[in-house]
């Protein structure tokens, strides 16, 4: 049985209006590269640190226009009344992350940032929550609107979610265990089944 829902931050819970073109211009990074790896990869200190100050300012000039998603507070409401663990896990910084959590009233038992642990798909953060909550794998659902949030799941053997958010589901996101349109059919079907 379900005992906790874990949740992608950017367009999960909250809106995301980065400019992921414009950040990639800044950042001089190939289209087909990773944002994080491409500025972890860079051998000198003072560059990657540049880059990484460029990442979080479009981080934290996005957290402060951030709105929840449709369902969102409704959603976490119901998980609290019904015990669930709740969780989210970002590529995020800490202080953007908290800023919208905090700006939009949503709460959750657990944040984890890309400062915490390596970033998604990496399953170090789920397998984290898995021990610190003493839950097995199947009973713990991520929910996300990415590619790297079904791999994510994957990667620890946890239940996936993709939320299309209206979107068309790309092939990579079948492999979901679950897929709903928004934030609000995943509560309906939350409220059926437990």
């Amino acid at each position: 049985m379900l005992k906790a829902v874990v949740f992608d931050l950017d367009n999960t819970l909250v809106s995301c209006n980065l400019d992921f073109k414009l950040l990639r211009k800044e950042l001089a990074c190939p289209d087909d590269k990773d944002l994080l790896e491409h500025v972890s990869s860079s051998t000198e200190d003072a560059k990657r640190r540049a880059l990484n100050d460029i990442i979080l300012n479009h981080e934290i000039e996005d957290a402060r226009s951030s709105t929840p998603m449709k369902g969102a507070p409704e959603l976490l409401k119901w998980m609290e009344e019904k015990r669930l663990y709740s969780g989210v896990i970002t590529r995020n910084c800490r202080q953007a992350a908290e800023t919208k959590l905090k700006s939009n009233n949503l709460e959750v038992h657990e944040l984890i940032t890309r400062e915490d642990f390596p970033a998604k798909p990496s399953p170090d953060s789920l397998l984290f929550l898995l021990e610190k909550w003493q839950l097995t794998s199947k009973q713990v659902l991520y929910v996300g609107d990415h590619e790297y949030d079904i791999k994510t799941a994957e990667n620890a053997g946890c239940l996936s979610c993709f939320i299309s958010n209206g979107n068309k589901t790309s092939p990579n996101m079948t492999e979901a265990t679950y897929t709903f349109a928004s934030l609000r059919k995943l509560h309906q079907y939350l409220m059926e089944t437990l």
